[in-house]
């Protein structure tokens, strides 16, 4: 008879009575901590933290990068997007295709030389420094300089990068080589930066010190209209890029008052709206409104079985629908309304799984689409962060952000030490389809940072990293502490399913009845475990959570990495 050995890791809720911060890396959850001890709110711990990640998970996020707030504070919530931008000088057939029907992460149409996933032409415009600065102009309390000293500290005196970062840099070596700024940067001396216990490593970045420092100290001005904004856009375009200062002068976030708000077992979810994937998280939510989840039993093959249906009717239209409002006509207004998700609803079979087509959300606008245009949906397939912040008045913060796959574009202009993203990954390389290039369109993305709104204010704050994935990521989490009251961390260990890909990937802690039941229901399962390290020991998507109520705040980070949640002392 043959055994196996389970590999089991798990780590213990955060509790504390005056608030939670939950990031990444125990550094920037300190960021965090240090703003709300000094006084400040979610608002300045969550930007302290979110520039703090950016030095010490570099592979994942940045200012270099962008993404999405959801906030509330005091009376007055929404969302601040900060996307990556097409640059102006992008166009539909600006790459050559190699006539590859899938390849990369996101399964696009091969591009010659991969210039939509990494180099100088795979850069779009950066709006992480104008969304974070924004925020802290409009609800921010403490100085500016105050709340990016912990980041510019990090950088000018460095810090022992944790397994995770070292982990994460040796699946990129190839990268670092590849890139000259980037391989000096965070190979110095030809090596992975590591030490031992007698002697720890300091990965130190003093040219993104200087940056951050004069950004604490100017504001965000300086990054899209200053010297910093001139030094990025001279070493793009001396290298074949077409990135420009008018891309960065004409940045502006969005400012979206309650954001994407939708009900969920009465409770309120907020999520940013449009090109992202807050609305098929939304979605999938509505669909599920239709069921009794938690009479089912929490991951038991009829509610597995009803929530991959769900998901999956969300997807469809996502791919096919879901763009740029300004590039594309998208029936936003039918794909979340309440007869819409009824009639999704209703197609689900309890017996039996099939193939799933997109809806016609068109009917519940009442009129047909201006354009049709050809779907975008890729073919099956990570450098993204996530942290959330709730403080001691009920006040929180999700924000997801991100440079795109690890190490982004893998550019760093010179003298900036700024990582650039890879952001034209996101589009469709063939042109005409509902995804495809066009000069400053936004391009689908799948970050869905949410909160969590009760009769007595906030109750949670989350959201994920992990690309195509995050969006069952979320939606399971919240399922997890709506329907079956888990907290944060036992819902972040509990097993959880994908269905992003054209397999529905299951956590190897499931039982074998309950695949088998998945299968003979007509699901493509396939099982990961802990070789698959990539995703997480089968965790899938890497999440943060924080939950509030009348005992305290509770917060859960990803097991398998170095991600940290800690209460204000």
């Amino acid at each position: 008879m043959q055994t196996h050995t389970v590999t089991s890791i798990s780590k213990t809720a955060a509790h504390s009575k005056k608030g939670m911060v939950a990031t990444k890396d125990q550094l920037s959850t300190e960021a965090g901590l240090t703003m709300l001890e000094n006084g400040g709110n979610a608002i300045d711990a969550a930007v302290a933290a979110c520039l703090a990640v950016g030095v010490v998970e570099p592979e994942s996020s940045g200012i270099g990068g962008g993404g999405y707030m959801v906030f509330q504070v005091r009376d007055e919530g929404g969302v601040i997007g900060f996307p990556m931008k097409g640059p102006f000088g992008a166009k539909p057939d600006m790459y050559k295709l190699t006539g590859d029907s899938a390849v990369g992460s996101f399964g696009w149409a091969g591009v010659v030389n991969d210039e939509n996933i990494h180099g100088y032409r795979s850069i779009a415009v950066p709006g992480s420094v104008a969304g974070l600065l924004e925020a802290h102009k409009r609800y921010g309390t403490l100085p500016l300089s105050d709340v990016v000293y912990p980041a510019t500290r990090l950088a000018r005196e460095g810090f022992s990068p944790e397994w995770f970062t070292l982990y994460k840099l040796g699946s990129l070596t190839e990268m670092m080589l590849r890139y000259e700024e980037l391989g000096k940067t965070f190979m110095p001396d030809g090596a992975l930066p590591y030490g031992n216990i007698d002697s720890p490593y300091l990965l130190k970045q003093r040219d993104l010190a200087e940056v951050l420092e004069i950004i604490g100290k100017d504001g965000a001005d300086t990054y899209y209209r200053g010297d910093i904004a001139k030094s990025i856009v001279k070493d793009i375009q001396e290298n074949e890029g077409i990135l420009s200062m008018d891309d960065f002068e004409k940045y502006r976030p969005f400012i979206w008052k309650n954001g994407l708000e939708f009900s969920y077992r009465g409770k309120i979810i907020r999520v940013p709206p449009y090109a992202c994937a807050g609305i098929t998280s939304g979605m999938t939510l509505k669909i599920l409104n239709h069921f009794d989840i938690k009479n089912m039993g929490h991951n038991s093959p009829e509610m597995l079985h009803t929530y991959i249906w769900a998901a999956r009717l969300a997807y469809a239209d996502r791919f096919k629908f879901v763009a740029d409002p300004e590039h594309a006509d998208v029936p936003w207004n039918g794909l979340m309304s309440d007869k819409y998700s009824r009639k999704r609803a209703s197609l689900i079979n309890k017996d039996q799984i099939h193939n799933i087509e997109p809806g016609n959300p068109w009917d519940e606008e009442g009129r047909a689409p201006t354009k049709v245009m050809e779907s975008s949906a890729p073919a099956p397939d990570a450098g993204t962060t996530h942290l959330a912040v709730i403080d001691s008045e009920g006040n929180a913060v999700s924000i997801t952000n991100t440079i795109m796959s690890g190490f982004g574009s893998g550019i760093i202009p010179k003298g900036t030490g700024i990582v650039m993203n890879n952001g034209m990954m996101w589009y469709d390389p063939i042109p005409g389809r509902v995804n495809s290039i066009a000069p400053g369109k936004y391009p689908l993305n799948n970050m869905t940072p949410a909160l969590v709104i009760g009769p007595d204010g906030i109750e949670m704050a989350l959201g994920a990293s992990g690309g195509r994935r995050i969006t069952n990521c979320v939606t399971s989490l919240l399922i997890k502490m709506i329907d079956f009251d888990m907290n944060p961390q036992v819902a972040i260990d509990s097993p959880r399913v994908d269905c992003s890909s054209q397999y529905t990937d299951v956590d190897s802690q499931l039982s074998e009845n309950i695949v088998k039941e998945l299968k003979n229901k007509g699901h493509n399962i396939r099982v990961l475990g802990s070789r698959h390290s990539q995703t997480g020991l089968a965790k899938f998507a890497s999440p943060v959570a924080i939950k509030r109520d009348k005992s305290g705040y509770f917060g859960g980070v990803d097991t398998f990495h170095t991600a940290y949640a800690a209460g204000p002392n």
